[in-house]
């Protein structure tokens, strides 16, 4: 026969366990979806000349030589209809765990993110992937660094 107090444990135990993991898999599954759902792959993109996206905005940042450090990203000509910009940095085929870098709006169509950093691949590659969301629809960007 089970202890009570030990049965209760395993019981709380086991609802804080679903609690937590239940909303995580919602969150991974959504943030996957995301990518392979991207409205647009640019592809045959410079991101430091600067990439027009459907629409007309315009995402421009430099890779630093070091990819340790952080940089910063901008994009002109956002429509005034947006309301919240991100970027999630990964690579094809590697996870390299989760990475989102939120923009500001700076007026006249402007949008900064300050401090992003790309993720760093003990395989030393450099080909990355720019997850870029604006207001629910998903761009996939893909450049190298540097």
């Amino acid at each position: 026969m089970t202890h009570p107090a030990k049965k209760s444990t395993t019981v709380i135990i086991g609802l804080l366990i679903f609690i937590i993991a239940v909303p995580l898999t919602i969150g991974i599954v959504l943030w996957h979806n995301s990518r392979i759902n991207a409205l647009s792959t640019l592809s045959n993109c410079n991101v430091r000349t600067g990439c027009i996206l459907p629409g007309g905005a315009v995402i421009q940042f430099t890779p630093p030589a070091d990819i340790t450090k952080p940089f910063d990203i901008n994009m002109h000509h956002v429509p005034e209809s947006v309301q919240r910009i991100s970027i999630h940095f990964t690579m094809r085929n590697m996870d390299l765990g989760f990475n989102r870098t939120d923009f500001k709006p700076q007026g006249q169509g402007v949008w900064t993110a300050h401090h992003a950093v790309l993720p760093v691949c003990v395989d030393e590659r450099n080909d990355f992937l720019g997850d870029l969301t604006l207001d629910g629809r998903h761009y996939n960007i893909v450049f190298t660094a540097p």
